[in-house]
């Protein structure tokens, strides 16, 4: 009885290695697609065939309840395409598809037919985006995005942060580079009423952070002015600045943002232990900035800088103590 059942398994996985599974669809059709002038949409399809036993594959796609024949696709073997008309008035369509093909099992040939597995939607879009007109550049700068169907509440997302975005038709909108990790890609979208559309991927280059004066010498107790700004109004939210320094007993300091909106902040630095060393100035998607400092053994009073401030125009922010004050220019 045992040898029965021995010999009686492996000849059913010997006849199943045989006959096959029979070949497998895959739809390859996006959705939703872009509207076109023409009216004319591809649907698309794959076919994979582990059985060497299937012969004389024919593929339909059946859509409005008409059965219609698949040509062969240029993009590879096994991959099937109709060219679809949609009616007009219409911006949507139903469509499954089906297989015919042949078996030939030692001579035994069998008709057999197989179809999708679920029915799929075919859906048209007049928002979508034709393209990013630049696909890198620095934190700040601002990048023109060409397509169709914009409204003035859309947004753009780049890397899961949701930048400044202006609207100027419904053809044309930009955004601004948010502060970012320079050095990497990230994945950008566009946030709409009904989801978010993928526009492409943007590489985002260091931005130049700007330090007045560049070099610091103070007596300790004695404060100075320093003076952080960059090329473009700060987001929403303000933009914060990591000071650090090698001589943390030599230089107090409160921390620093620049505010939203503004493009320089100025914050007094306040001279501690006597000591050389500098800071490290720097902020998401910036360069570094080192600024040497020296604290001299001398006291004195406080000292009025001369030094011309060389950072970019816009509104000036200075903070004394806790205090924010805004100074139009």
């Amino acid at each position: 009885m045992s040898k029965a059942k021995f010999l009686f398994l492996p000849l059913i996985a010997l006849a199943g290695f045989l006959t096959g599974c029979g070949p497998s669809i895959t739809n390859m059709t996006g959705n939703p697609v872009p509207q076109n002038p023409s009216g004319i949409y591809e649907i698309s399809m794959s076919v994979e065939n582990m059985d060497n036993t299937v012969m004389d594959m024919t593929p339909y796609v059946v859509i409005d309840g008409e059965q219609r024949p698949m040509s062969p696709s240029d993009l590879g073997k096994g991959i099937y395409k109709y060219n679809y008309t949609m009616p007009e008035g219409r911006n949507s369509a139903r469509y499954f598809f089906v297989l015919d093909f042949k078996t030939d099992f030692k001579g035994d040939l069998k008709d057999k037919r197989t179809q999708s597995g679920e029915v799929y939607t075919l859906d048209l879009t007049n928002r979508y985006v034709i393209t990013l007109e630049a696909y890198r550049g620095p934190v700040g700068s601002t990048i023109p995005v060409v397509g169709r169907g914009f409204s003035k509440f859309d947004k753009v997302v780049i890397g899961g942060f949701e930048s400044d975005t202006t609207y100027f038709s419904p053809t044309a909108l930009s955004f601004l580079v948010p502060p970012l990790p320079a050095g990497d890609s990230y994945r950008v979208e566009l946030a709409t009423g009904s989801g978010l559309l993928p526009i492409g991927n943007f590489q985002v280059d260091p931005a130049k952070l700007y330090v007045s004066p560049d070099r610091i010498q103070l007596n300790p107790n004695e404060r100075y002015v320093v003076v952080f700004g960059i090329d473009f109004n700060a987001p929403v939210g303000g933009l914060p600045i990591e000071i650090t320094t090698d001589i943390p007993q030599s230089v107090i300091m409160p921390e620093v943002v620049i505010p939203e909106g503004a493009k320089t902040v100025s914050v007094p630095l306040e001279g501690g232990l006597p000591g050389t060393g500098n800071l490290f100035v720097a902020a998401p998607g910036f360069s570094e900035v080192r600024v040497p400092v020296t604290v001299t053994g001398g006291f004195g009073p406080e000292p009025t800088p001369t030094e011309d401030v060389i950072v970019p125009g816009g509104e000036t922010v200075i903070v004394e103590e806790e205090e924010v004050i805004f100074i139009d220019e």
